[in-house]
């Protein structure tokens, strides 16, 4: 469908609500709740004529819900089973989400003028410019549109940084420098630059080549595709939720390997860093790298020979493979490509460089890598393998916002260690693998993920309402091995296995430790034939003795870092949204460079616990923010001081005497100082918690609950304990306006003030919550 076909987009337009009331008409869901198998395939073939005339009018929201839609009865119906009560919840919840699709597409068209609207979509364009059906199709899609006619206008408009992308005839290019002139003062002012894109009448290469030139990521010639430009709006306004990827670093210097790694993280990869180049293939196969970045000169083996042993086995062929290196010799350098590998960098290399190759290759391989999604498959077992786990939960880390569902990975450990096998045996490991993967899709729902992760263990990924599902999942999941695998007369009456849980809560740490966590608790399990699962925690026993010896090293550097005042502050301001000049000054602690401390998952806390030194770092952070609180006292500064304690400190009456008494020898009352605490380590024993609340409110102390779901639940919990603010849960930082408002709202009448949580990009949170929020960040990295 093109611009010029506006009579047949209206037509189509016109025909969706019939087909609706079609689809509604033989909607296999009855009124009772029961399966009606009569009307699939009725309601299949009008979901077909929606998907397809959806697409040809651009409605990219309504042909995303068809598709999902006709892809949900499919599997219902293919299966020729009677759906759950979970499958009709939701697919009556696609439904009503279709109908406001449909709804929105049908409502009247008017473009945007008034300045104060709240638009997504700016289009700069000439008054006398055919325009019409573009901001028609913007608005079918549920978005707003400003129509605007100059750069000045333009400036107005992303003034308060609520447009996502900028639409320029190319008219405008003339005018270009004033453009790119206004987008970059944006990222000046720490404001989110919006995407640019040209609407071009010439389709010649040199418009587009000088569009690009001018910043433009994207540019579409007249007559405009309206569903391909809507479809790249919606990838800007809307984009879907992708796991994360994964990076292995080889590099035998640990600062070089730390300096990779950290740069990595912070342009959005997960890394894993080895220093003993001889353990390359045990990573890659654990860690499941979507790249390798690797030093040409290593002790033991040099990166040639290692991508030469990579690439011999075929289902590392298609992870790319990257250089970094100081060598800078041209002939060494076509001997590492030759080798195998697929780019060479340099040392020095600058970040975003680095930055821009990894990405670049990854997207690549992925491009390639794509015919039936065969990497994601255990090809002896036809389960799904460790990759597809692996991102199944990265994404359940990026969707469980709400709080209203709880995540859990069970591990089945079958071996102590992987063997070499011949093949009767191979074929005899795969047969138990599958029974004991049929054993465990008895007890789990549809929607679970089952994976083989190793030659003798499975993996396998839920969500349930309550832990305590999950837990009783977990006690059912050990009786039905128990039972099966003990009377398994091919292993010679029984055989031993091993179950490990890992919950995933809101701590949001990377697939890869969730899984391996899970995978140590299974085969501690497994070890010590232990009787049920057995839940990871940070005391999992069951490491090598170097393992041991390296974290006794870690903790008495830790403990060695509090005694001698090694443990420094970062400082964060937040501003008061409605009160001008007052602020918050938030103190994260951190390990002064010289300690070489390394963190569990740059978590200092959870660090602590690991040590279990949670005691001593609590008091620690108290003794330095009293004695600021009394350093401010004496120059007049009311400011507020905010800390986080660990959920240890709520049970243990030490740190609450502690607190007493530095108080009383600095002759003060808490009145300044916030204590935050993080919500969910806290539901464990929420009477005791509220116990110690109330008696550090006593003493004039605000309190804060960290990591706060704003669901019901929450705010019962945040009345019970009668907490003086909360801090949402990151994850809530781009919800829609409304779910804002009524957060505040909520809060608000519960007598409790909203402090947002820290992030690093101001486009990470959304403007509306600079009107809901109490306190909101003063300050952003570039």
């Amino acid at each position: 469908m093109t611009a010029t076909g506006d009579s047949h987009n209206r037509y189509l337009l016109q025909q969706l609500p019939e087909i609706l009331a079609n689809i509604e008409v033989n909607w296999p869901v009855l009124p009772s709740g029961m399966w009606n198998a009569s009307g699939v395939r009725s309601v299949l073939r009008h979901l077909n004529e929606m998907t397809r005339k959806s697409r040809q009018a651009g409605l990219v929201n309504v042909n995303k819900i068809t598709q999902v839609i006709d892809q949900a009865i499919n599997e219902i119906f293919q299966e020729d089973a009677q759906p759950d009560a979970d499958e009709i919840d939701h697919l009556n919840q696609y439904l009503e989400a279709l109908k406001a699709a449909v709804t929105a597409s049908q409502a009247p068209s008017g473009v945007e003028t008034a300045m104060q609207s709240y638009y997504q979509v700016i289009y700069l364009n000439h008054e006398d410019s055919v325009k019409d059906q573009i901001t028609e199709a913007i608005q079918k899609n549920g978005w707003r549109v400003l129509s605007v006619h100059s750069v000045q206008d333009l400036r107005a408009a992303t003034a308060d940084e609520k447009a996502k992308a900028v639409l320029v005839d190319t008219e405008h290019l003339q005018h270009m420098g004033e453009v790119n002139q206004l987008l970059d003062e944006l990222r000046t002012q720490k404001k989110k630059r919006p995407e640019l894109i040209f609407l071009s009448d010439r389709c010649d290469i040199e418009i587009r080549l000088e569009a690009l030139r001018s910043g433009a990521t994207q540019c579409f010639s007249k007559p405009i595709n309206i569903a391909d430009l809507m479809l790249n709006l919606k990838q800007i306004i809307s984009p879907d939720v992708k796991p994360h990827n994964r990076v292995l670093v080889v590099e035998d210097d640990e600062s070089q390997a730390k300096f990779a790694s950290t740069l990595l993280r912070k342009g959005g990869l997960e890394t894993l860093a080895i220093t003993d180049p001889l353990g390359v293939m045990e990573a890659v196969e654990q860690f499941q790298p979507d790249l390798i970045l690797m030093d040409l000169y290593m002790p033991g083996a040099n990166g040639i020979e290692l991508t030469q042993v990579i690439r011999e086995r075929g289902e590392s062929l298609t992870i790319p493979i990257v250089f970094l290196s100081g060598e800078d010799d041209l002939e060494k350098k076509l001997l590492a490509l030759h080798s195998g590998a697929d780019d060479f960098l340099t040392k020095p290399v600058r970040p975003q460089h680095l930055l821009a190759t990894v990405k670049t290759r990854i997207n690549r391989a992925k491009e390639v890598f794509t015919a039936g999604r065969k990497g994601h498959i255990d090809h002896s077992t036809g389960l799904r393998n460790r990759r597809e786990l692996l991102q199944q939960i990265d994404l359940s880390n990026q969707t469980m916002q709400k709080g209203e569902m709880a995540g859990a990975l069970f591990s089945i450990t079958l071996a102590d260690r992987e063997q070499h096998l011949s093949s009767d045996e191979s074929e005899a490991i795969n047969n138990l693998v599958l029974d004991v993967a049929d054993l465990a899709g008895a007890l789990f729902g549809k929607r679970d993920i089952i994976a083989r992760t190793g030659g003798q263990s499975l993996g396998v990924l839920i969500h349930r309402k309550t832990a305590a599902e999950i837990e009783e999942i977990g006690s059912a999941l050990y009786e039905q091995l128990s039972e099966a695998l003990a009377d398994d007369q091919a292993t010679g009456g029984g055989h031993r296995f091993g179950v490990g849980l890992e919950l995933i809560d809101a701590k949001q740490l990377d697939a890869y430790l969730h899984l391996t966590r899970g995978e140590a608790a299974s085969l501690q399990a497994y070890r010590e034939e232990h009787d049920g699962y057995l839940r990871y925690h940070e005391q999992t026993a069951g490491e090598e003795s170097g393992e041991q010896a390296a974290d006794e090293f870690q903790k008495q550097q830790f403990l060695n870092a509090l005694k001698a005042g090694l443990i420094e502050f970062h400082e964060h301001k937040f501003s008061a949204s409605h009160d001008i000049g007052k602020e918050i000054s938030e103190q994260i602690p951190v390990p002064a460079p010289a300690t070489d401390i390394v963190l569990i998952s740059d978590d200092i806390y959870l660090t602590a616990e690991r040590h279990g030194a949670s005691n001593l770092l609590d008091k620690y952070i108290c003794h330095n923010a009293i004695k600021m609180l009394g350093q401010a006292a004496l120059h007049g500064n009311t400011n507020q001081l905010l800390i986080r304690l660990s959920a240890h400190a709520a049970g243990d009456e030490t740190v609450l005497e502690y607190l007493k008494s530095e108080l009383r020898n600095m002759q003060l009352i808490g009145t300044g100082l916030i204590i935050e605490f993080n919500l969910p380590s806290l539901a464990s024993n929420l009477k005791q918690a509220r116990h110690f609340l109330g008696e550090i409110s006593a003493m004039g102390i605000t309190t804060l609950l960290g990591n706060f779901a704003c669901n019901e639940t929450a705010y019962k919990v945040l009345a019970y304990l009668k907490a003086d603010g909360i801090r949402p849960h990151i994850s809530l930082m781009q919800t829609n306006h409304e779910k804002i408002h009524e957060i505040a709202t909520h809060v608000h009448s519960l007598q409790a003030k909203i402090i947002l949580p820290r992030v690093e990009k101001f486009g990470q949170i959304s403007l509306h919550w600079s009107e809901a929020a109490d306190y909101v960040q003063a300050d952003y990295d570039d």
